[in-house]
C-alpha cells in the first residue's frame, strides 16, 4: 500500500460513521421513544439503528406458541389470581428472554454496531466484541424492598440468574435513581464503577428552558395527584388526608388525573384517563403535586410536576427521594401515612411564599437533572469513557475504541428532536 493509499484509508475510517444499536421491546412505553430520540440529536453524525422485539415475537407463530407454554408454568398460578397482568407475564417468561436475546445478539452481530444499548431488562442484545449497555428503570429484586409487594409474584431463580448475568456482563448499566444502582450492586453483585445513575425525562410535554414560569395565584388551593394506579400510588391515603386538609381550608380542591376512585369528598374532581399531550393543562391549574406512592420504580409524574414548579409531597419510597428533597423543593412522609400528609399539605396551602420557594427549587431541579437530553448526555459521555477504558475481561478493536472518543454532549437544556 502506497502512502497516500494509506493516509486515505487512514482518513476514511477516521470519518467512518459511528453505529449505534438501540434495542427494546418496542416504542412503549413512552421513554422508549424519547431516549431514543435524545440519542439521536445527542450523535447527529452516529447512525443510530433501532430494533423493536416485541413485532417479531409476534410474527413468529412458532415462539408465541413455546412461549404460551412457559407462560402458563411460570406465571399460570398468578395469573389466574390476577396477581400480574397478561402482557407482564408474557414478556417474562425464561423461554422469551432467551428468545429475545438471540434476535438482537444476531441483528447486533449483523451491523457491526461500534456499541449497543439496551433499554429495559427483558432480554440480553450483548454480542461478542460489541460493547454493551443498559439503561433500566427498575431491577426485580427491588421489589422486595416494597412494603405492598406479593412475593408470590417474585419471578423465579432461572429468569432472575438470567437478569443477574444481563447486568453483570454489561459494560456500564446505566439508572433512573439511586435506589436502583444499590440494587444492582447489593442483590446483583454489579461492580459499582460500572453502575452509572444518569436519571431519566418527562413522557407529557413540559415547559421549555426558555418559556416563563407559570403564573400561580397567591391564594391558590388545588391539589394535584396524576396516576394510573389508585391504590398503589396511594390514592385512599390522599382521600383521607384531603379529607382532614378541607377542615382547615374549605376552598381546598383535589384533581384526580389518570384513574377513576368512587371517592364522594367534597371539593374532588374525578377525571380518568388523560392523552399525555393533554396532561400538561392539569399541571398547570395545580398548586401543590402530591402522589403518596407505596412502590415507585422511578415516578415520571413526579418529574413532570416539577418541571412545571409545584412544590411535591411524596413518600420515602424507591426514586422519590431522588427526586423530592425534604424541605426543599417538597415533603416527603413514610408510606401510609395519611396524617402526615396532612401536615404537609396544610403546611404548604397555608403558606404562599413556601409554594412559589419550593415550587421554583422544583423547576431548577427537573431543567438541571430531568430531561432527556440531559439523560442522553450522561450516556454518551459514559460509554466514550467505558469503552476507552473497557473494563477487565472486555476487549475491542483499536479502530472501534478509537471512534469512541469522538462524542460530543448536549447541555441539561436542550431539546430532543
Amino acid at each position: 500500500m502506497t502512502r497516500a493509499s494509506a493516509a486515505e484509508s487512514a482518513r476514511g475510517a477516521a470519518e467512518r460513521r459511528l453505529r449505534v444499536g438501540f434495542a427494546r421491546i418496542g416504542p412503549h412505553p413512552i421513554p422508549n421513544r424519547l431516549l431514543a430520540d435524545a440519542l439521536a440529536a445527542a450523535l447527529p453524525n452516529a447512525q443510530l439503528s433501532v430494533l423493536d422485539l416485541e413485532p417479531l415475537v409476534r410474527q413468529d407463530r412458532r415462539a408465541m406458541v413455546a412461549n404460551a407454554g412457559f407462560v402458563a408454568a411460570e406465571h399460570g398460578r398468578n395469573l389466574a389470581r390476577h396477581r400480574v397482568r397478561r402482557w407482564q407475564a408474557f414478556f417474562s417468561t425464561t423461554y422469551l428472554f432467551r428468545w429475545m436475546s438471540r434476535r438482537a445478539r444476531e441483528w447486533a452481530e449483523r451491523n457491526a454496531f461500534d456499541w449497543t444499548l439496551q433499554i429495559q431488562s427483558l432480554f440480553d442484545a450483548r454480542a461478542p466484541s460489541v460493547p454493551h449497555f443498559v439503561y433500566t428503570d427498575h431491577t426485580h429484586l427491588a421489589n422486595l424492598g416494597y412494603p405492598d409487594f406479593d412475593r408470590r409474584t417474585l419471578r423465579s431463580p432461572r429468569w432472575i440468574r438470567l437478569e443477574r448475568e444481563l447486568y453483570r456482563n454489561a459494560h456500564t448499566v446505566f439508572t433512573r435513581s439511586a435506589h436502583v444502582s444499590a440494587s444492582l450492586t447489593d442483590s446483583y453483585g454489579c461492580d459499582p464503577a460500572r453502575v452509572v445513575c444518569v436519571g431519566a425525562g418527562a413522557n407529557a410535554r413540559v415547559p421549555g428552558a426558555l418559556e416563563p414560569a407559570t403564573a400561580r395565584s397567591a391564594s391558590g388551593q388545588e391539589i394535584l395527584f396524576v396516576g394510573v394506579d389508585w391504590q398503589r400510588k396511594g390514592g385512599p391515603e390522599l382521600a383521607s388526608a384531603f379529607a382532614q386538609v378541607r377542615q382547615r381550608h374549605p376552598r381546598a380542591t383535589l384533581t384526580v388525573v389518570g384513574c377513576t376512585p368512587a371517592l364522594d369528598l367534597p371539593g374532588c374532581r374525578v377525571l380518568g384517563r388523560c392523552p399525555v399531550d393533554e396532561v400538561h393543562h392539569h399541571y398547570e391549574r395545580a398548586d401543590v403535586f402530591c402522589l403518596p406512592t407505596r412502590r415507585e420504580p422511578f415516578g415520571v409524574a413526579f418529574v413532570e410536576a416539577l418541571h412545571h414548579g409545584l412544590p411535591v409531597v411524596g413518600t420515602r419510597i424507591g426514586a422519590v427521594p431522588d427526586l423530592v428533597e425534604h424541605g426543599h423543593n417538597g415533603f416527603l412522609v413514610e408510606v401510609g401515612d395519611a396524617a402526615g400528609l396532612a401536615v404537609q399539605l396544610d403546611r404548604l396551602l397555608g403558606d404562599a411564599a413556601l409554594r412559589h420557594r419550593m415550587g421554583s427549587a422544583s423547576r431548577e431541579r427537573a431543567r438541571a437533572h430531568y430531561t432527556w437530553p440531559a439523560v442522553a448526555g450522561r450516556i454518551v459521555e459514559s460509554v466514550a469513557h467505558s469503552v476507552a477504558a473497557p473494563p477487565p475481561g472486555v476487549t475491542g478493536s483499536a479502530e472501534r475504541l478509537a471512534t469512541m472518543t469522538r462524542f460530543t454532549t448536549l447541555p441539561a437544556s436542550a431539546t430532543p428532536h
